[in-house]
């Protein structure tokens, strides 16, 4: 039998294995005049004393989550926005995440991570010590961003996937060991998501499955605990709120089985219907089995409480699972070799995506991703002139700067501005740093068609050959270069 939970309100010392780091109050008080006046050298757009003063007050309170560490990767990236300088070798010397103390060493990861904010070294290095330092709040702050900037390296490593689950993992423990169950729980949850990341890139680790099984089974025990039960020993007895919570992880689950989680789902949510979280978990349950008749329950419901609580996160889904259903459908049509229903359900999804896409914009004007979507989508219209103003906002996007690129070059071509298409692709290609992958293909291909329709044919016969050393069967590339001869 597992033990019981430690009491947190005995005066007991906590055992140092589990303990947090400790940060008296002279420190913190200290701590706090660096981050005053680093927030002022920010808002000089003075960035790099900025994230030097962030540094200082962190070296003195590094769990400062709020006041020293979001707002210091905020600096670091208005920095790189504005075209800061990556750290040299000589800082890594320098600001050495190596060092004997964990919480300096961390402290000099996120000096590093503030000039590179998309490193996925700088990153792991920051969770790597704040690990090691108990900066258990730190590291459950660090570790998603981790996990996208490995997400977004252009060859991700497996065991980087798994050695941040591996840190995740400790840093639960700990905090479930100190009674701490929501922080538990979140940092399982991150480590199931590096899992999940892993196994997309590495499919034929057959290892990765009990990992994930493991792992699954402790955050499904903690979630029960922390949802309904007063002890750890009680949830244990509660073997039927296990087993629900388990069976609702599952992938594969019999008919009888879901629908006893579904109509249990149900009456959990009508008994507390104002609570989100049983809204989507019923709302889950109802399309795990990809079921139309289930998700169109699903989607009605879900508009449903759009229209009586005005959040729009249940407008959100419900687009979604349409957008899932009229895809899978056109899959089905085209395997049945209906090519004319595939055709129109295609064409009806992308209608259905325009108008989604144009409403989110709306709530949400300040994210550029969703302009970019917006926009890929209006050029799949041929709709031209209204996706190149959101595709030249979206491009102040890191994430989506060379996509908008290609796009935005494709909606000049498209138009018959040539050079102007030339101009955007030449330089979007001049800023990517690779030059063999899909992005790099397509950015010299359409530069190509962009120089021979501008008749620049010298140009268009170089750009042409520079592809055909990289792919020699690069669709068309072949035949033209010949016409140019």
């Amino acid at each position: 039998m597992a033990a019981d939970l430690p009491d947190t309100t005995s005066n007991e010392p906590v055992d140092p294995e589990i303990a947090r780091y400790d940060v008296t109050d002279a420190k913190c008080k200290s701590a706090k005049r660096w981050f005053e006046q680093a927030r002022k050298l920010v808002d000089q757009r003075n960035y790099d004393y900025a994230i030097k003063s962030f540094a200082e007050g962190l070296s003195l309170n590094p769990e400062a989550v709020e006041e020293g560490h979001m707002p210091l990767r905020g600096c670091g990236v208005a920095r790189w926005q504005t075209g800061g300088k990556k750290p040299g070798m000589r800082d890594g010397v320098k600001y050495s995440m190596s060092a004997k103390d964990p919480a300096k060493a961390m402290v000099n990861a996120a000096w590093l991570l503030a000039h590179d904010p998309q490193s996925a070294t700088y990153a792991e290095g920051l969770l790597k010590n704040a690990n090691k330092a108990h900066c258990d709040r730190t590291a459950l702050w660090i570790a998603p961003i981790l996990l996208e900037n490995l997400k977004n390296e252009k060859k991700p490593s497996p065991k980087k996937f798994t050695a941040l689950k591996d840190y995740c993992e400790e840093v639960g423990d700990r905090c479930q060991a100190r009674g701490e169950m929501a922080e538990a729980l979140k940092a399982f949850e991150i480590g199931l998501e590096a899992l999940a990341a892993q196994q997309s890139i590495d499919s034929k680790n057959r290892d990765i499955g009990n990992i994930i099984r493991n792992l699954s089974t402790k955050l499904t025990i903690l979630r029960g605990n922390y949802q309904s039960a007063d002890s750890f020993r009680d949830s244990m007895q509660d073997s039927g709120s296990q087993s629900r919570l388990h069976d609702q992880d599952r992938i594969v689950q019999s008919e009888e089985r879901q629908s006893e989680l579904v109509q249990h789902a149900k009456e959990e949510m009508e008994a507390n219907p104002e609570v989100e979280a049983k809204v989507i978990t019923y709302v889950n349950l109802l399309i795990k089995d990809e079921d139309d008749s289930r998700e169109a329950q699903a989607i009605k419901l879900l508009i449903e409480k759009f229209k009586d609580t005005g959040n729009y996160r249940f407008k959100l889904r419900a687009d979604d699972i349409a957008v899932r259903q009229m895809g899978r459908n056109a899959r089905k049509a085209k395997k049945a070799g209906d090519d004319e229903g595939y055709k129109a359900l295609i064409k009806r999804r992308l209608a259905f995506e325009v108008g989604a896409y144009k409403e989110r914009v709306s709530k949400y004007p300040t994210d550029l991703r969703l302009k970019y979507e917006y926009a890929r989508r209006l050029f799949q219209l041929s709709k031209f002139d209204e996706a190149i103003p959101l595709l030249q906002q979206a491009r102040s996007d890191p994430k989506a700067r060379h996509s908008c690129s290609l796009y935005l070059g494709r909606c000049f071509f498209q138009k018959n501005l040539f050079a102007q298409a030339a101009s955007i692709l030449s330089d979007a290609i001049e800023d990517y740093e690779l030059t063999d992958d899909d992005m790099a293909k397509e950015l010299n291909y359409w530069l190509g068609r962009s120089q021979e329709d501008n008749k620049d044919a010298a140009e268009a016969k170089k750009t042409y050959g520079k592809l055909l050393q990289v792919d020699y069967n690069y669709r068309d590339v072949r035949s033209r270069i010949e016409g140019l001869s």
